[in-house]
């Protein structure tokens, strides 16, 4: 179920209202790479966009997207250990990395839009995929501006005010998009408190 005072698709205003005037790619259909062929998320680039931003708080960056070949096609089944490196046959499945925090990827899967958690120390023995981090695209945009909208309190020197602020945070994240409660991932991050 999601949140009554975030949006289910998010729109260009709402984003920046949490996240800063600028702070969205909003890329013409010619940058896109063919390879993703998801129409829900080709549509959010085109016409909301996505987050383009470095978050201290949680050291998560996706300001890559923007680059020429920030959104560069990756064999997903190489990457996740379903096909051997030496494997010479075209790649059929493609994902694309739509945000970073230290070595840790989330992955836009380009054929059905999920967003999944790839850890790179992983690829070699198959134990690259670490599982769903997000619905969609839209979903992902929408929890990074829940982590900019709550970033003051999260950085906060006073302790009480750091807690309320990652519970009340998590909470909401959650209530957004259920896969956040057993994402590494997002565990990863909130860990980033304790």
């Amino acid at each position: 179920m999601k949140s009554t005072d975030t949006p289910l698709i998010p729109d260009a205003a709402w984003l920046e209202e949490r996240l800063g005037e600028g702070s969205l790619w909003r890329p013409d259909e010619t940058a896109l790479p063919v390879e993703l062929t998801h129409a829900g998320s080709k549509e959010f680039l085109l016409t909301a966009g996505f987050p383009a931003v470095h978050l201290d708080v949680v050291g998560i960056d996706t300001r890559h997207v923007r680059d020429a070949d920030g959104l560069e096609p990756l064999d997903a089944d190489e990457i996740y250990g379903n096909r051997y490196p030496d494997d010479d046959s075209p790649p059929e499945n493609f994902a694309l990395a739509v945000a970073i925090a230290g070595d840790q990827h989330l992955m836009l899967d380009a054929a059905d839009g999920g967003i999944t958690h790839y850890d790179p120390n992983g690829w070699d023995h198959g134990a690259g995929w670490k599982g769903i981090a997000a619905d969609s695209l839209p979903d992902l945009a929408v929890l990074l501006a829940l982590i900019a909208e709550s970033s003051a309190a999260l950085d906060s020197d006073d302790d009480a005010v750091r807690a309320a602020a990652v519970i009340d945070l998590r909470h909401r994240m959650i209530e957004h998009d259920s896969y956040v409660e057993d994402s590494e991932f997002w565990n990863e991050i909130f860990e980033l408190f304790d």
